[in-house]
C-alpha cells in the first residue's frame, strides 16, 4: 500500500494505491485518439422491432451532445432517445443509442464530420435503458512513461492478490472543474449561497480564460456581462445567471434546475464518501477481493454502501470505517431526503474491487498501449493510476 501525494486525488477522496511497486509514470489523453472506448452491450436485431438502434462513433463530444444532436436533427423528444451509459467526452467512443422507429428516418444526416459517425443502424424490440450493458473495452495509450515490463507485471501480481480499488474516477467529479461533489455537499446542507458560489463564481485554473472572466464578472455583480460571456457549453451556469437576472430567489433557482441535475450532484457526493471509505479500508490493509467479518455483499463480492437516507452500517471493523467517514464529514444521512427539493436518495451498494480482464499491453521506451475490459460502472483511470502513480490524467 502506498499513499497518494497528488493533490487532486486527495480532494476526491482517492488517497491510496493498493500496489507498492513504483509506477511507470506517463500521461494519457495527449490526443483524443489515445483514449478509445467500445461499449460491450448486446441489443439484438429484430426486424419487427419498434425502435432503431444506432451504433455511433463519437469523437471529443459528450454523450449529452449526441443525444441533443439526434433530438434536434430528427425532431425527436430527448426523453425518447435511449442509451446504456454516459461515456467519456475526451475520447473516441463507440456506443449504442435507440430512437423510436419511423420508416423515413435518414440516419446518415446525423453524421457530423469529426464528431459523430453512424456505423450501423438496425431495428430492435425496445428502447435502450441505462445499465443495459456488460461493460466496456478500452484501448489507452500512455505516453512519456518509463516502460518497464517488470514493474507492470509486479503491479498486476499485487492487484491480483489484493484486488484493484473500485474508486470513482476523476471524470465522476467533472472535467475541468472537479467539484460536483462539493456542489452536492452544499446542496444537501441547504447552503444555497455556497452552492451558487461553487457552481457559478469560483474560478478553477484548468478552465478557459473566457470562463474565468465570466465567473469573475458574476462574482463582482456584473450578471448580464457574465451571462453574455459564459461559454454556451456551460449551460448550467448560464441557466443560473439567467434566473438571477430575473431576480428569482436562490432557493427558487436551485429548484428550477430540476431534480435530475440536483440528484447528479448528490450522487457525486455519495461517490466522494465511497472513495473515502475505500481509501480507509486499503489503509487498514483489509482486502478488496474477499469478504471480512461484517462486510455487505453484492454479486458475491464485498461492497460498501453508497450512502443514502435508508443506508445501514456494516458490522465490525468495516462498520467502523463507514461510521468514521460519516462522523468526520459531520453529516447526517437524513439529509439525503429533502422534501423541499423533491430529493429522495435511498442509497445502494458498490463493489470494492474493480473487475477487469483480458489486460494486454505492448510498448517501447516511453510509450505503452493498454487494452482491457472493465465491468460497467468502473473507471479506467482507477486501474491506470496503479501503474502510473503520478499526475497522468492530462
Amino acid at each position: 500500500m502506498l499513499t497518494s501525494n497528488i493533490e487532486l486525488e486527495k480532494c476526491l477522496g482517492i488517497l491510496c494505491y493498493v500496489s507498492s511497486t513504483e509506477g511507470i509514470g506517463g500521461s494519457i489523453r495527449g490526443s483524443v485518439e489515445d483514449f478509445k472506448v467500445f461499449e460491450d452491450s448486446e441489443i439484438p436485431l429484430n426486424p419487427r422491432g419498434s425502435h432503431i438502434v444506432l451504433v455511433i462513433e463519437k469523437r471529443n463530444v459528450t454523450t449529452d451532445y449526441v443525444i441533443r444532436h439526434i433530438s434536434k436533427t430528427l425532431g425527436i423528444d430527448k426523453r425518447l432517445i435511449g442509451f446504456a451509459g454516459i461515456k467519456d467526452s475526451r475520447a473516441v467512443v463507440v456506443q449504442k443509442f435507440s430512437i423510436p422507429f419511423e420508416d423515413k428516418i435518414d440516419v446518415e444526416k446525423l453524421n457530423v464530420e469529426g464528431k459523430v459517425r453512424i456505423i450501423e443502424a438496425y431495428p430492435s424490440l425496445r428502447k435502450i435503458r441505462l445499465g443495459m450493458l456488460r461493460g466496456n473495452n478500452f484501448q489507452i495509450i500512455l505516453r512519456n512513461c518509463n516502460f518497464r515490463r517488470d514493474l507492470i507485471e509486479n503491479i498486476l501480481g499485487e492487484l491480483d492478490g489484493f484486488g484493484c480499488p473500485n474508486y470513482f474516477g476523476y471524470q465522476r467529479f467533472g472535467t475541468r472543474r472537479y467539484n460536483t461533489h462539493l456542489i452536492g455537499y452544499h446542496l444537501l446542507r441547504e447552503d444555497y449561497d455556497s452552492f451558487v458560489e461553487e457552481l457559478v463564481y469560483k474560478v478553477y485554473s484548468s478552465e478557459s480564460s473566457l470562463a474565468k472572466e465570466a465567473r469573475m464578472c458574476a462574482s463582482e455583480g456584473y450578471l448580464r456581462d457574465a451571462y453574455n460571456m459564459m461559454p454556451r457549453s456551460l449551460w448550467i451556469e448560464r441557466k443560473v445567471l439567467g434566473l438571477m437576472l430575473k431576480n428569482f430567489s436562490i432557493q427558487k433557482i436551485v429548484r428550477l434546475l430540476g431534480k435530475s441535475l440536483l440528484k447528479f450532484y448528490v450522487n457525486a457526493y455519495q461517490s466522494y464518501l465511497f472513495n473515502l471509505m475505500l481509501s480507509e479500508r486499503i489503509r487498514r490493509g483489509l482486502p478488496l477481493n474477499r469478504c471480512v467479518d461484517g462486510d455487505f455483499v453484492k454479486a458475491g463480492e464485498p461492497a460498501f454502501p453508497l450512502l443514502g437516507y435508508k443506508s445501514k452500517f456494516p458490522r465490525g471493523e468495516v462498520g467502523e470505517i463507514v461510521k468514521s467517514v460519516v462522523e468526520k464529514e459531520n453529516f447526517e444521512l437524513t439529509r439525503f431526503k429533502n422534501k423541499k427539493l423533491g430529493l429522495k436518495v435511498k442509497g445502494s451498494l458498490r463493489k470494492l474491487r474493480l473487475n477487469f480482464k483480458d489486460l494486454r499491453y505492448a510498448g517501447n521506451d516511453n510509450i505503452v498501449c493498454f487494452n482491457f475490459w472493465l465491468e460497467k460502472g468502473c473507471y479506467a483511470t482507477a486501474l491506470l493510476r496503479e501503474f502510473c502513480k503520478n499526475e497522468f490524467f492530462v
